[in-house]
This record gives C-alpha cells, sequence and structure tokens, in this order.
C-alpha cells in the first residue's frame, strides 16, 4: 500500500502534537496532517489530498459528529474513525449512523494508537479498492460513450466537440481541450474544449518546446508521444506558470494525452480535474487507450474525407468527359458510369446501376457486344463499333473499348472503358471515301482524255519539226512539256498523296544521281555533285519512289529557276539534325518568300507548274521529315532536309 495522508483533528494543541507523533510512529505508511479543530480540519481538507480522517469528538466549534456530518456532504466515502477520550454507546451509535467509517476510544499507552493505526490501514485499504473500481467504472462508462460518439461523430470538428463534453460532464473531471500542434512555433493551439473554462484558455500559453510553457503535462505529451500528468497543480513546479488561473477555475490536477495514429500526432486531450491525484495508474491506461481510439477515428474519419474529396474530383473529372465512361461487373452489368453515359441512356444513377449493358444496343448489335465483353474478359482488352440506343430511341455509333479491371491480388473484379461518338468520324470517312473515287475518277479523266491528246500533239509536233523547223514549234513544245508535268503531278496528287510504303535501307546519292537523269538533259550544262564519301555515306530509311520523286521535284525546280547551266551540289548535314541538302548557284530564293515556296501554285518561273515544291512538302512531311528554304553557300537556293532516320 502505498502512503496514507491522514488528517487527525483535535481541539487540544499539545495532545495534538504528541498523539499525531505517537500515531506516526506505528507505521511508516502513515503521514500524520495535524489540525487543531474542526475549521483548520475542514481547511486542510480543501487543500490536500487526504486518505482519512481522525477526530476528536468533543470539540467548541463543532463536535466530531458535526464535522462528520459536514464532510460527508463532500465526501460520502472518505474513511473518517472518531477517536475520543469521551464517549459512549450512544455517541459510538450516533457516529456509526452519521456515516462513520470506525469508533475508537482513546486510551493509554502506545497500544491504543498501534490499534488506531491498524484501523487505519484497513480502513483506507478499503477504501481504496472501493473507490479504484468505481472510479475505473466511471472512466469504463467514460470511454464507451465516448466511443459511441466516436461512431457517430461525421467530422473532426465533431469528434473534437463531443469529447470534450462527455468528459467534462464526467466527475470529478471540470473541463477539457483539445488542441493542435504548430511545428513551425511550437504552440499548441486550442481547437475545441468544454466544461468549467471561464475563459482559461484565453488567459494561458501551451507551448512543446523547452520554454516554461513547455513544461506541462501538454508539452511533455507533445514531446515524449505519452500521457503526461500533473498530480498536484497546488505544489508542481512545472505548473507554476498556469497555476494561479487553474486553481481559481478549481482544477487540482491535470492530465495530457497525444492523439497519435501510425506515429501521426492528430492532437492533444487535456483533461483537468476538481480533485489531487486524480489521475492513477489504471486511469491513465484507460486514458491512453480512451486517446488511442479518438486517434484512430480522427485517421478514419481524414481518410474518408480525403476518398471523398478524391471520388468527387474524380466524378467530376468523368463527368466532364465527352465520352462514355463506365465500369463493368463480370457479368456485365453496369456498375459505374459518368453522367454522360447515363444522360445519353436515359436513366437515373439509382435506375442504371445493375442494369444489362446489352439490354443499351439494338437487337442485332447485342451478340456482338456481349462477344466483345467475353474478349475483353478473356483475353484483357477489346475495341468494337457499336450503335448505342439513345432516350430518344436513336442509334448513335460508337466505338467501345473495355479493358479487364482487378483489384490488388489480381482477382477478377469486371471490366472498365470508355464509349466514343464516332457519328462525325463516320461522316468524314464517307465524305473522304467520296473525295477519294472523285479524284480517282478524276485521275482517270485525266489519264485517258487529257494524256491522249497530249501525247497525239507531241507526236505531231516532232513531225513537223522534223519537216519544218520553226520558233514557234519550240515555244509549242516548251507548253507542251510543261503540260505534261502538270498532268503527271495532279496524277502524283490524286493518286499518291501522302502514302508512304515500305521503309527500305536508300543511299541518297545513289537515290539522287538516278533522279538526276531522268530531269536533266544531256545536252544542257547543268551539273550535279554529290558531296559524299563513298566510306562513309550513311544510310537511310525510306520510301524509295517517294523520295526519288521528291529529288526529282527538287531538281527540276532548281532547273526551271537557276538555269540550263545551274550546279546543283547533294550533302550530308551532320549533328543533331541528321539529314542532307541541295542546294545550287542560281539567283536564291528572297528571305520573305521562303516559308511559302511550299505553298500549292508558288512559282516565279514561266514553265513551273507551282506544285512541284508542294509536293516535296507532303513527301517530307509523309516521312515524318522536316524541310526548309535557305541560302546556299555558293550563292543561291539551299534546302535543307532533317530528322531521318539512320541505317547503322
Amino acid at each position: 500500500m502505498s502512503d496514507i495522508a491522514v488528517l487527525h483533528i483535535d481541539d487540544e494543541p499539545d495532545f495534538l502534537d504528541v498523539a499525531s507523533e505517537i500515531l506516526a510512529q506505528q507505521s511508516d505508511k502513515l503521514t500524520v496532517i495535524p489540525a487543531a479543530g474542526a475549521s483548520e480540519g475542514l481547511d486542510r481538507l480543501a487543500t490536500r489530498s487526504i486518505d482519512c480522517i481522525v477526530s476528536d469528538y468533543r470539540m467548541p466549534e463543532k463536535d466530531g459528529i458535526e464535522l462528520l456530518k459536514t464532510v460527508r456532504e463532500e465526501y460520502p466515502d472518505l474513511p473518517f474513525i472518531l477517536f475520543t477520550g469521551e464517549g459512549s454507546e450512544a455517541v459510538a451509535s450516533d457516529a456509526i449512523a452519521a456515516g462513520a467509517t470506525d469508533y475508537l476510544r482513546k486510551g493509554h499507552g502506545t497500544e491504543r494508537y498501534e490499534l488506531l493505526a491498524n484501523r487505519i490501514e484497513n480502513a483506507v485499504e478499503q477504501y481504496r479498492t472501493t473507490q479504484r473500481a468505481a472510479e475505473l467504472e466511471r472512466v469504463r462508462a467514460l470511454v464507451s460513450s465516448i466511443d459511441q460518439a466516436l461512431i457517430r461523430a461525421s467530422s473532426l470538428s465533431a469528434i473534437e466537440t463531443r469529447v470534450c463534453e462527455i468528459i467534462s460532464n464526467s466527475e470529478p473531471y471540470r473541463f477539457a481541450w483539445i488542441g493542435e500542434h504548430d511545428p513551425e512555433t511550437d504552440r499548441i493551439e486550442p481547437q475545441a474544449c468544454a466544461g468549467v473554462e471561464d475563459e482559461y484558455l484565453d488567459t494561458i500559453v501551451v507551448t512543446a518546446d523547452d520554454s516554461p510553457t513547455g513544461q506541462g503535462p501538454a508539452g511533455r505529451a507533445v514531446q515524449n508521444r505519452r500521457i503526461a500528468t500533473s498530480q498536484n497543480i497546488q505544489d508542481d513546479p512545472a505548473f507554476e506558470v498556469w497555476r494561479e488561473e487553474a486553481l481559481k477555475r478549481d482544477y487540482r490536477s491535470s492530465a495530457a494525452v497525444p492523439l497519435e495514429y501510425n506515429d501521426t500526432l492528430y492532437g492533444l486531450l487535456c483533461v483537468y480535474s476538481s480533485r489531487p491525484s486524480a489521475f492513477a495508474e489504471d486511469e491513465q491506461e484507460l486514458l491512453a487507450e480512451l486517446g488511442h481510439s479518438i486517434s484512430h477515428a480522427m485517421h478514419s474519419l481524414k481518410i474518408r474525407d480525403e476518398l471523398r474529396t478524391e471520388r468527387t474530383f474524380i466524378d467530376q473529372a468523368l463527368d466532364s468527359l465527352a465520352d462514355i465512361f463506365y465500369v463493368l461487373d463480370s457479368e456485365g452489368n453496369i456498375q459505374r458510369c459518368n453522367e454522360h453515359f447515363a444522360t445519353l441512356a436515359g436513366y437515373t444513377d439509382a435506375q442504371i446501376t445493375n442494369l444489362d449493358v446489352a439490354s443499351l444496343f439494338p437487337e442485332d448489335e447485342q451478340d456482338a457486344v456481349a462477344e466483345a465483353i467475353d474478349e475483353a474478359l478473356t483475353t484483357g482488352h477489346s475495341t468494337i463499333e457499336a450503335e448505342f440506343l439513345t432516350a430518344e430511341g436513336n442509334r448513335a455509333p460508337h466505338e467501345f473499348t473495355a479493358d479487364r479491371l482487378t483489384d490488388s491480388d489480381g482477382t477478377l473484379l469486371g471490366l472498365v472503358g470508355t464509349g466514343r461518338n464516332i457519328a462525325e468520324r463516320t461522316r468524314r470517312e464517307r465524305e473522304l471515301q467520296d473525295q477519294k473515287e472523285q479524284l480517282e475518277q478524276f485521275a482517270a479523266t485525266v489519264s485517258h482524255d487529257l494524256r491522249n491528246p497530249l501525247n497525239v500533239i507531241q507526236g505531231r509536233l516532232e513531225l513537223v519539226q522534223a519537216e519544218q523547223p520553226s520558233d514557234h514549234l519550240d515555244v509549242i513544245e516548251t507548253a507542251t512539256d510543261r503540260m505534261e508535268r502538270i498532268v503527271e503531278d495532279l496524277l502524283w496528287l490524286a493518286r499518291e498523296q501522302q502514302d508512304i510504303g515500305s521503309l527500305e535501307p536508300v543511299a541518297i546519292d545513289a537515290v539522287a544521281e538516278a533522279a538526276w537523269e531522268l530531269v536533266s538533259d544531256p545536252a544542257d550544262e547543268a551539273e550535279l555533285y554529290c558531296d559524299y564519301g563513298a566510306d562513309t555515306q550513311p544510310l537511310i530509311k525510306a520510301d524509295t519512289d517517294q523520295l526519288r520523286h521528291l529529288l526529282e521535284n527538287l531538281f527540276r525546280n532548281t532547273i526551271d529557276h537557276a538555269g540550263l547551266d545551274v550546279t546543283v551540289v547533294v550533302g550530308e548535314i551532320f549533328g543533331d539534325a541528321n539529314g542532307f541538302y541541295i542546294e545550287d548557284d542560281g539567283p536564291g530564293i528572297p528571305e520573305e518568300d521562303r516559308e511559302t515556296v511550299f505553298e500549292a501554285g508558288y512559282s516565279t518561273s514561266e514553265s513551273g507548274t507551282g506544285l512541284g515544291l508542294n509536293i516535296v512538302k507532303r513527301v517530307v512531311d509523309a516521312h515524318g521529315w522536316d524541310i526548309r528554304a535557305t541560302e546556299s553557300s555558293i550563292g543561291g537556293t539551299r534546302f535543307e532536309i532533317t530528322g531521318l532516320e539512320t541505317v547503322e
């Protein structure tokens, strides 16, 4: 048994001193606190933690029975032994009836004090056992009430407020507050409180540092992350900075409980009791468990709020999509969808949930949709184009994708996917198909109805020139050549467009020389130089026919604009650009025109078609290359084609 504080009350000072000393000698567990009279005894009781009262019967202010009745008003179970030299059975009976724990007559010799010490120890042990059981039951009931409140709480503020209210309404607790630790300032800022506060929190500063305001239970609890107490505010030097304000409000002891979960400090619970030494070890354990429950609830609400925020964000993001979004279970029933899906189908969220997704398609599409679902469940992915039945009964063509959905363990949950309305794409595809057919018809017309008469003209022209040469005939020949080139360019644009065949390793100088032979006339003075080393020339990946057509148009453009005596150089571009160049010694292209030369119809030559460089740009784009026109090193025009993929 721990030390026992005995309040010994007697109106005879001499006897009081001697008796108190003798009583203390009977047991080293007893600490005797003398009080000369009932008034002084009540004052001691109000300011000290007392385990047992030993009182004389006959005293001038109040006799022992009257004192007992006064004590019982506030301390109904505190051990009270009437120890008197003047007694009778009637006094003993009155004492027991008034609630005395025991009655003992004074006597001579130490034997009576030894007996008194024994009676005190027995009474206090029984009192403490009963009191502790009641206290633990009270704390358990308190914990149960708070657990119920935690289950019903819908927010962190609701938890903090309700916990403080329940604790402050449980005797002997007078006040409770929950604060948060600010790591930047080290201050503990109150968030909620309840009980007899009377602006207490407005008058104090609590920190978790090494200053005096950080030495109390709250500061130690934050620093050490375990419950801390001040069992006697009156005498505790660590509570000095708050003592005056605390005692004004009858706070006699205090405990601080860290609200920590998984190493995260969610706050601090501070509790104040009207009794000194109110927080015994087993009560601290229960409060520590309570702190764990509160912090767990705070953590759960924090996670729930984060998930709710994330869910709201995801819902808003999905609802903003112009596409359909859906989640199906493994049976093909809708589990979740965005607003666009529900609106398009004409259902509310509640109506569409668990609906068989196949029912949202026309009967002639349902088998194909079911097969696509099975394919995604089996292979992990599927894509299907199907017509979706809208709320108005219309058939809206969509492209649907589906991917298998599993949990973290790989267990199949269903499918997740999207659906995109392809009505506009289908319309465009039909238009493009129509245009393609028109172009093919145009190509056929150009090839037959224009080329054949042109061939007749060229043939007759050769015959006439052979019989009777004339400058006029030379002009006609030039014009027919230009017409032939226009026909060739138009046919390429109509038939080839930007279609690229297989990419093969190609040597640029070989293709350039082949293209030059097709374009140049041996009778002219135009010359081509390939500035490539035979041993170092890299191969590039390209469509050989398209690359040759590109070079033909560049060479023809050069001859048309720079003259029949032009010098053309083909060389490699080194570095990150990775490409080749074609430059000439002609008049060049004005800087302001270098961006527009690739547009269809641009030409500064009377013999030009205005299509050649546009065809060049189309071939470059189709390969994913880049081209630019600039000034050559020999004074004319330089075309640089970069972004090529080389073959090692």
